[in-house]
């Protein structure tokens, strides 16, 4: 069973798997059709990848472009992140509303970002974090799209000006400043 909480952007979720434990490892189960099913959760993956992220990095904030745009179920297995989504879905109740999130190796959550949402994060610590993806359909560097990382005063746990950014990064408009696709 998950441990499933609605968060403040629409269709976004923090999910907390159980985790079974044997004496030599812990057994985690991160997906699961029928309780994916129970909360209208999407359980068509179609591509599966993880990102080996050095500590003190921001990257994102990232979405992929209509109409390939697509959900995503991101966890972190080593390492920690502040994982932020933005809602970028014009219709949307939380339409330019934003959600941070912790993710590690020792609380094991996950989250679910519905497609129309931008995602990003910061790796935290002092060592690399380990970020494991579940999509809807493939990434496509062509259609990825971003906001720019400081945009929409959003509370970083870090100094600004220490801070390492991707240059695509820091290329993206400012939230306030750009024109939704979705």
């Amino acid at each position: 069973m998950f441990r499933v909480k609605r968060l403040d952007i629409e269709g976004c979720y923090l999910i907390t798997p159980n985790v079974y434990m044997e004496s030599t490892c812990d057994l985690i189960k991160i997906f699961n059709e029928s309780q994916f099913n129970i909360y209208g959760l999407s359980t068509e993956f179609k591509e599966e990848y993880y990102a080996i992220a050095k500590p003190g990095v921001v990257r994102g904030i990232h979405f992929q472009l209509p109409p390939e745009e697509h959900d995503k179920l991101i966890t972190c297995i080593m390492g920690e992140i502040q994982d932020v989504v933005i809602d970028l879905r014009k219709k949307s109740k939380s339409f330019g509303k934003y959600i941070t999130v912790e993710l590690n190796e020792s609380n094991r959550n996950l989250i679910y970002v519905p497609s129309g949402c931008a995602h990003g994060y910061y790796i935290k610590g002092d060592k690399q974090a380990l970020v494991y993806y579940k999509v809807t359909k493939p990434f496509i560097k062509e259609l990825r799209g971003g906001v720019h990382w400081n945009s929409l005063d959003i509370p970083w746990e870090f100094n600004k000006d220490e801070v390492e950014v991707e240059i695509e990064d820091e290329s993206w408009n400012r939230f306030e400043e750009f024109n939704s696709p979705f």
